[in-house]
């Protein structure tokens, strides 16, 4: 019997999808690119789409070897007991480290750009608690949940549309001016970083609710997803210039503090705040969710529900152990963070797919035999 007994429409993983995607990477994508491409990060990022788009075809072939079990099952499966395992627990600290990044990263911009001067600690705990909420309430219901916000999700990504009187094009100028190594080193980022993230769903896939037009619509939605994660990077670079959306940790936010149409139509950067947290909490509750249902699976347990109060604890405080501060994590962590997005969305699939095939081939070797 399935650990999971809730079930997900098509429609509701991709919008959890496009919350994976865009999450935090909202706010902190256009300093990423910058930091690295400079004035020409807007050519790296439209050269990450199909490379990203690639990176997450990979993920969904090798989901779909066994589209009814998730990465944990799919490892030992196919790897054995002791690699497979290994291969199990690596992707399962991967999940407990990224879900307590994502609440540091709610903690931190809470912090510095709204509730100045309250202890992080008090946000964390309110993050905490409406995770564990959530996950309480099981996966379809975060999936309904997720339907209903999108509409809050997608009127901020319209509403970026009211900064372009602002652009001024000679701020990307000089244009191909990066040298090489620099533009791949932002490349990698570009891809691994939103994409590779998307490795989450090894571990919900399973228990959405597949057509024959599944994957092409997960691809669509990731490309509009992927255009509009661009588009605020491209706005950064040409409103704000390409050395204040590098030096600043949250561009995005400073966008949305720029608009301002006829003195009337202003200071909506708390829009933009909202819709932030709303799909940082979904990527981070899928994170959560698949650290808990991973352990119970390997464990052999009867339901992951009963995971879910301990592992919150544990969150918290890996939150805190995380980073002395939001410096250490902003400029020490990523480059690290990125080999770490490689391998479980390249190359442990790539793993996977290759011997998987190996052994099918042997087996239908013996049978001829």
């Amino acid at each position: 019997m399935s650990l999971e007994r809730d079930r997900i429409s098509s429609a509701q993983m991709i919008i959890l999808g496009l919350f994976t995607l865009i999450g935090d990477m909202a706010l902190v994508y256009p300093s990423v690119m910058a930091a690295g491409a400079h004035e020409d990060a807007w050519i790296a990022g439209f050269i990450c789409i199909p490379l990203g788009l690639a990176t997450v075809k990979l993920m969904v072939s090798a989901a779909n070897i066994n589209p009814n079990k998730t990465i944990i099952e799919l490892s030992i499966q196919i790897l054995g007991k002791w690699a497979g395992g290994a291969v199990a627990v690596s992707y399962l600290f991967f999940f407990l480290m990224a879900a307590s990044t994502y609440v540091r990263e709610i903690e931190d911009f809470m912090c510095t750009q709204i509730y100045e001067g309250t202890p992080g600690g008090v946000i964390r705990f309110m993050a905490i608690v409406l995770l564990v909420y959530g996950l309480r309430l099981g996966l379809e219901n975060l999936g309904r949940a997720a339907q209903i916000f999108f509409p809050f999700f997608a009127l901020f990504l319209i509403s970026l549309i009211l900064l372009f009187p602002n652009v001024q094009m000679d701020r990307i100028h000089p244009i191909w001016n990066t040298p090489f190594p620099d533009m791949l080193h932002t490349i990698m980022y570009g891809v691994f970083y939103p994409y590779g993230e998307m490795c989450v769903f090894f571990m919900v896939y399973p228990f959405a609710q597949k057509h024959s037009k599944t994957s092409r619509d997960i691809f669509i939605s990731l490309f509009i997803g992927a255009v509009g994660l661009n588009l605020i990077l491209f706005l950064s670079l040409t409103v704000l210039g390409a050395y204040f959306s590098e030096h600043e940790f949250y561009p995005a936010y400073i966008l949305a503090q720029r608009i301002n149409i006829g003195n009337f139509l202003q200071r909506i950067e708390a829009l933009l705040a909202t819709t932030w947290i709303i799909s940082t909490y979904f990527k981070t509750v899928l994170y959560f969710y698949a650290f808990v249902l991973g352990i119970a699976q390997l464990l052999k347990l009867k339901t992951y529900r009963h995971l879910i109060f301990p592992v919150g604890f544990l969150i918290y405080g890996m939150t805190n152990l995380l980073a002395k501060d939001i410096i250490f994590y902003v400029k020490e962590i990523p480059p690290f963070w990125v080999d770490w997005d490689f391998t479980y969305a390249v190359v442990f699939p790539s793993l996977l797919l290759i011997v998987n095939f190996f052994r099918k081939r042997s087996a239908q070797n013996r049978e001829q035999g």
